[in-house]
Order: C-alpha cells, then sequence, then structure tokens
C-alpha cells in the first residue's frame, strides 16, 4: 500500500473529547496491525497542551512534580514529527483531544483526513466529574472548569470542525459514540470506507491492552497520570466496545459548575451531531439515554 517515498499512504487523524470512547476506538484500529503495517500517535498534542513548554493548562496535581514538564512536547516538533513519511508504514494514524490545538491551528499537519469522534456532553462531563472524585485527583478538589477550556471542549471542537471544513476546505468524517457502541460493524464499516481505512472483522474484538500500547507512540507520563486517576480503566481492560446501557443520568445530582458546562456544550454538539454520518435506517434526531460503559 506505501510507496517508499510514504505516498500512498492512508493517514488519518481523529480528534475527540475526553470520555469519548475515542481510546476504545484507537484499540479498533490497532488491530489491523496483523494485516498492516502501522504508526499510531496517542495524544500528542494533549501532552503538549497540558505538558509541554507551551501548554495552556496551569493546576495543581497532587503529582504536579512528576508531570510537572515535558520539553519534548512543543507543538512545532509534535506537526513535523506526524508531517515524516513514515515511509514502512500503509496507515498513519493519531488521536487527540479536539481542544488541544485550540489557538495552534498551524500546527495541524498537513496530509491527514480529518474525523472527529462525539459523544453527548451531558456523558462526557458527567463521567469527567467522576474521574475527579477518585483517588488521587479528588485531594486536588478541582472543579470541571479548572481543567477544561473556556468553550467547554465542544466549542472549541466545533471551531475546529469551522477551521477544518471552511479554511482548508476539508470533509470532516464525525461520527457519535452512541451509534457506534449500538452499531459497532456498520459504524466501523462507514468509517473506514469514508477514511480509506481498510476494514476488518477484527475491529469488533481486540488484544490485550498492553498489546496495543507497545505499538504506540505516547507521552509515557501523561498516560502514567491518566492510567494512575482510572481513566483508561476499561479502555484498555476490555476486548470490544461493549454493550449499550439505558442507564438515565440525573444531571441535577451534578454541581453547579458541570450542570453549566452541560448548557454551554449543548448547541456546539448538535450543530456537530446533525453532520455525523449516520447508521443504515436511522432518521432519529440529538438526544437518547445513557449507551456506554465508562471508557475514554
Amino acid at each position: 500500500m506505501a510507496t517508499p517515498d510514504g505516498t500512498g499512504q492512508i493517514r488519518v487523524a481523529l480528534w475527540a473529547p475526553p470520555r469519548s470512547l475515542s481510546t476504545a476506538f484507537e484499540r479498533c484500529i490497532s488491530t489491523l496491525h496483523a494485516k498492516h503495517s502501522l504508526a499510531i500517535y496517542h495524544e500528542p498534542y494533549t501532552a503538549a497542551f497540558h505538558l509541554g513548554p507551551e501548554k495552556q493548562v496551569k493546576y495543581w496535581v497532587p503529582f504536579s512534580g512528576y508531570i510537572a514538564r515535558a520539553p519534548e512536547y512543543t507543538y512545532p516538533k509534535i506537526k513535523k514529527r506526524l508531517e515524516e513519511n513514515f515511509v514502512d508504514k500503509e496507515i498513519v494514524f493519531f488521536k487527540d483531544l479536539g481542544h488541544s490545538v485550540n489557538n495552534k491551528y498551524e500546527f495541524i499537519p498537513k496530509g491527514f483526513k480529518h474525523s472527529f469522534l462525539i459523544r453527548d456532553p451531558e456523558k462526557v462531563l458527567t463521567s469527567f466529574y467522576k474521574i475527579l472524585r477518585k483517588r488521587p485527583l479528588r485531594y486536588a478538589h478541582l472543579k470541571l472548569s479548572s481543567v477544561f477550556p473556556k468553550g467547554w471542549i465542544y466549542e472549541e471542537m466545533f471551531n475546529l470542525y469551522e477551521y477544518l471544513t471552511k479554511e482548508l476546505g476539508e470533509k470532516v468524517v464525525i461520527i457519535d459514540a452512541e451509534d457506534l457502541v449500538r452499531n459497532p460493524r456498520a459504524m466501523l464499516e462507514l468509517y473506514c470506507r469514508e477514511t480509506g481505512i481498510p476494514f476488518s472483522e477484527d475491529m469488533l474484538h481486540w488484544r490485550t491492552g498492553e498489546e496495543d500500547m507497545r505499538d504506540w507512540s505516547y507521552s509515557k507520563k501523561l498516560m502514567k497520570v491518566a492510567r494512575v486517576c482510572g481513566q483508561y480503566d476499561r479502555a484498555f481492560s476490555s476486548e470490544g466496545l461493549g454493550a449499550p446501557s439505558n442507564r438515565v443520568i440525573n444531571v441535577d445530582k451534578y454541581p453547579r459548575d458541570c450542570r453549566k458546562g452541560i448548557d454551554h456544550a449543548e448547541p456546539f454538539y448538535r450543530k456537530l451531531y446533525e453532520k455525523r454520518l449516520r447508521p443504515p435506517g436511522d432518521n432519529a434526531g440529538c438526544g437518547g439515554g445513557e449507551y456506554l460503559p465508562e471508557v475514554a
């Protein structure tokens, strides 16, 4: 598939909010290792956003001394790395959080097909709130508003979509996490058709998370913190996307800043949701109950 100079490669970027099934989706892509040569980058811009010399967030956490710096994660270096030829790879794929490139669009790598994985902000924000209440983060007494950007992630993601489509003329592929977990085969086939990634039945059943991680490039510091906080517990322990759940969230039980964030994010999510790839026979509008296990 890949030619010696790197042309003919399939290069795909996946942008997502946290707690959206995006790491699990990354594991779907990892299954292609058996038949194709892959280069997979896990959240390089998020590492720059949190740990690099240009980091865009400042907050105290119990282990801040451990994660204080990652000088190798600069936006220009990440862009340069992702734009390399990878002459021995058929597929180059990276997954990142959409807000991590806010105000840094000039460092988005060229040559990639862009895609979004979105999830109802009610699910995203309440799920992330639970992470903040777990050890060790609960000792930092963090609010969602102190770790999320001003636009509560979804405004930043919508702005990224506008930039990619209107400024760069890209056709962005959007899938929704509810559609994915309810129709995994159909949605993976649609995604692969639109991005050029070859679909495989293996995408529905994974090897172990530790085996996947050996094939990924990622910030060891950021990964360590995420795993200590339990952010990837389900994503790395599961063997597939899981079954949908009909559990309904009572948002009134969550703090005011969480509810405020949901209200702010909802209209931006709906705009993206209307542009998503739809599973066969779907004519439904936005909404629905809780559908995912707590995975990243």
